[in-house]
Parts: structure tokens; C-alpha cells; sequence
């Protein structure tokens, strides 16, 4: 396959999207490309198809959504840009004075929550997509400060990160945390 996609490449029938789509579909590896492309070219094929991994991964994290214990029950929430919003309209219930409201999780049962409830799910909703939004651009900050493209290829989403990033990571990540308890704390509740 990597020769095939190869002779496409040098015949101009297929550009580094396309050999980046066959990385996608694991027809060929980032090193293949690499070989395919030259040196010369490797550093920015390789660092764009990175930022988009990385991006879609983070979105893939939030989309998937999250659990919320209540009781002895967990439920689970979808944070699709359509569910965020919905998350946000059934907040802005409580923030003008709501005590309760009907949402439906993802299970299809339509709950009437309670406003700390509601807030419960508002916070685990804002600290995931915080979370995974401050963690996606410490990482791309990361692989946009490197210069080899083997090394950005090794770059998974999930890892850990070097320092200085993993520092500025934690403190956004505290000044979140204190905003978020500072609104459970207001409306009475425990984040």
C-alpha cells in the first residue's frame, strides 16, 4: 500500500491530505508519510495532522459526556454542542430562581432535578469541557513548540505533559475548580 500511495504521491494524484487520511485509516503510519514526503515537508504534514488528531480526541472526550452520581444512581450525560446548550438553557432555569426542572438523560427517562441538581450537572458538564478544552491547547502548544516530526508523531492525547505546560495547566485548572465551587457554594450545594 505505502508504495502505491508512494508513486500517487510523486504523480500528483494524491496530495499530504490524502496520505493523511491512509495514516487515518491505518494503511500507512506517520513514518511512512514521512518517507513519502521528504524530510523537507515531513515537520509540517506530520505537526497538522498532530493538531487535528488532537483536536478531534478532545472533542471525542467531551462529546462522550459525563457521569453524575445521584444517590445510588449514575447518570449519564452526552455533551454534543446541542446537550451543552441544553445544560446551559436548564442552568439558566436555576440562575433566575428555578428550584426544579425536567431534563432528559441519556438513557431517555426525563427526570424533574432539583436546582442542585441541575447545578451538579452544570459543573460536571463546565469541568469536563474546561478540563479537556485547557488540556487540548497545553497539548497543542506543546507539539507547535516541537521541531522533530518523529517526536510529534509520538504526541498522544491523553499523555502526560512536560513542564512548563503541565504547570500552566494545573493553575487554569485550580482557578476553575475554585469558580466552580464558588457556584455550587451560592446555590447551596457541594461540587
Amino acid at each position: 500500500m505505502k508504495e502505491k500511495l508512494r508513486n500517487m504521491y510523486e504523480e500528483g494524484l494524491l496530495d499530504t491530505t490524502g496520505l493523511l487520511n491512509a495514516v487515518a485509516k491505518d494503511w500507512i503510519t506517520i513514518t511512512d508519510v514521512i518517507e513519502i514526503v521528504g524530510e523537507d515537508n515531513a515537520l509540517s504534514v506530520v505537526m497538522s495532522a498532530k493538531l487535528s488528531e488532537i483536536s478531534k480526541a478532545c472533542n471525542a472526550v467531551i462529546v462522550n459526556g459525563v457521569d453524575i452520581k445521584f444517590g445510588e444512581e449514575n447518570v449519564h450525560f452526552n455533551l454534543s454542542i446541542e446537550d451543552q446548550s441544553n445544560i446551559n438553557n436548564l442552568f439558566r432555569v436555576v440562575e433566575l430562581g428555578g428550584t426544579e426542572f425536567p431534563y432528559q438523560a441519556d438513557d431517555g427517562t426525563c427526570t424533574v432535578y432539583s436546582a442542585t441538581e441541575i447545578a451538579q450537572i452544570y459543573v460536571a458538564a463546565q469541568t469536563l469541557i474546561t478540563g479537556q478544552t485547557a488540556y487540548h491547547n497545553a497539548l497543542k502548544s506543546y507539539v507547535n513548540a516541537m521541531t522533530d516530526a518523529e517526536e510529534i508523531a509520538a504526541v498522544q492525547y491523553g499523555m502526560d505533559l512536560p513542564e512548563p505546560y503541565a504547570a500552566a495547566l494545573s493553575e487554569k485548572m485550580a482557578v476553575a475548580q475554585a469558580q466552580m465551587e464558588a457556584i455550587m457554594q451560592k446555590l447551596g450545594g457541594a461540587a
